[in-house]
């Protein structure tokens, strides 16, 4: 399988998979269920070429948003009712220029990725490690999630900060909020407005 460490690696065509709420980063993973027929062609199709797959999400009349995230299949299984179900890995965000829909049922995208350069570089976390945290204890206890808090205090916080970014129940305009954000620092300044919005009712100015 072809690694894509530099942006000219990567394709300005790819497959688009729009899907409401759904949320992957640059350097995220998420798990997918593949069952209709059209994301069937899709996967298969992508298993075959260059494994990559944009995921974009829509909104709430079914717009596709223009800015999305291209991520690697690393992991895929058949089902023996002839389903999919796909790991990918978020490799870098994108800008979509315009998309067509194949005769296999699956929209093909152009697009851009000039504007996310560092999505493909390792960037240093600045963000107060203790003031992220903070935050989600209370978030955690407003939602009643119960959680190992050693494991949490020893995970790499850059994950940490994806990783919940793509899970948290955030609505679809908070989730592309976050996907738009300009870099990992800024990912977590706007991850604990969020977090502090959802548990104490805080209204706070996300720009």
């Amino acid at each position: 399988m072809k690694n894509f460490k530099y942006i000219e690696d990567l394709p300005n065509q790819i497959p688009i998979f729009p899907l409401r709420n759904c949320l992957l980063l640059p350097k995220g993973n998420i798990k997918l269920n593949i069952f209709e027929p059209r994301y069937l062609n899709m996967t298969e199709d992508a298993i075959s070429n260059s494994r990559l797959i944009g995921m974009v999400q829509t909104s709430e009349n079914e717009k596709i948003y223009n800015i999305g995230c291209v991520g690697k299949i690393t992991h895929f299984t058949e089902t023996k009712d002839n389903k999919y179900l796909i790991e990918l890995n978020g490799i870098c965000r994108y800008k979509i220029i315009n998309y067509k829909l194949t005769d296999k049922g699956y929209n093909l995208a152009k697009v851009d990725y000039n504007k996310f350069l560092n999505d493909l570089s390792s960037e240093i976390i600045k963000i107060d490690e203790n003031k992220f945290l903070d935050a989600l204890k209370y978030y955690f206890e407003y939602q009643n999630i119960d959680t190992d808090w050693e494991i949490i205090r020893k995970a790499p916080l850059n994950l940490l900060i994806i990783s919940l970014a793509q899970t948290c129940p955030f609505n679809t305009e908070e989730k592309q909020m976050l996907l738009e954000t300009k870099d990992i620092n800024k990912l977590a300044l706007n991850m604990i407005s969020l977090l502090e919005i959802n548990s104490a009712g805080e209204t706070t100015n996300l720009n």
